[in-house]
């Protein structure tokens, strides 16, 4: 999957608003949405990303998110919970460095999903990432966003460091949107991770895929 990825290409990451577990009936509205959107072809990975939430509740997502994923071929990864049951519905899982256990890794890597790994703004955190084989690492945030606290803006000349350094996808996260994404485009990230820029467009979610795909794929 991932090591098929084009390293000269820029690939679209779509992240899943959290506030898809306030009812049934939003959530069955945003299936419909996500399966517009995916139907696009122009997502090659998804985030499922629920902060504290009852496991149940996030696997029952992951299940309806993972089979829509699945039908038009976008790599699925869960955003920090790791057990057994959960690894059978997703094909990678993303861990912040506060999540990163041992027992997590191993797990991941016994049941051969892939990896993603956060490092915030340090090429500190980088180097103590790599030891893990990280499938991508991800750099953020760099611009304000309401998906989490921002403690710190990232360093667009982290992305080119890490390009130089190390032969793995980067991605890039944190705020990024139609009204700021040419300073992004400007460095040699393979990921764009994309939520409320994507969820909360004033023409819709698609139009602000079908809007970010084409700026990706734009020759220079």
């Amino acid at each position: 999957m991932i090591k098929d990825l084009n390293i000269n290409k820029k690939y679209l990451y779509l992240i899943t608003p959290t506030s898809i577990l306030v009812n049934n009936k939003k959530f069955k509205n945003f299936l419909i949405i996500l399966d517009k959107i995916l139907k696009t072809k122009k997502i090659k990975f998804l985030q499922l990303r629920l902060k504290k939430k009852n496991k149940n509740l996030v696997l029952y997502c992951l299940k309806k998110i993972n089979f829509i994923c699945k039908k038009y071929k976008v790599i699925t990864f869960i955003n920090d919970y790791v057990n057994n049951e959960i690894l059978n519905f997703c094909d990678g899982v993303h861990l912040g460095q506060k999540d990163i256990t041992k027992k997590k890794i191993n797990l991941i890597i016994n049941k051969k999903k892939l990896l993603g790994i956060s490092c915030n703004n340090s090429k500190n955190f980088v180097n103590k990432s790599i030891i893990y084989n990280p499938n991508y690492i991800s750099f953020g945030s760099f611009f304000k966003t309401k998906t989490k606290k921002t403690k710190y803006i990232a360093s667009l000349k982290n992305i080119n460091w890490f390009k130089k350094k190390f032969d793995i996808p980067c991605a890039v996260i944190g705020g990024i949107n139609l009204n700021n994404i040419n300073k992004i485009l400007e460095t040699d990230f393979n990921l764009l991770a994309v939520c409320s820029g994507i969820w909360d467009y004033k023409d819709g979610p698609v139009e602000a895929v079908n809007l970010i795909y084409k700026l990706l794929n734009k020759k220079k």
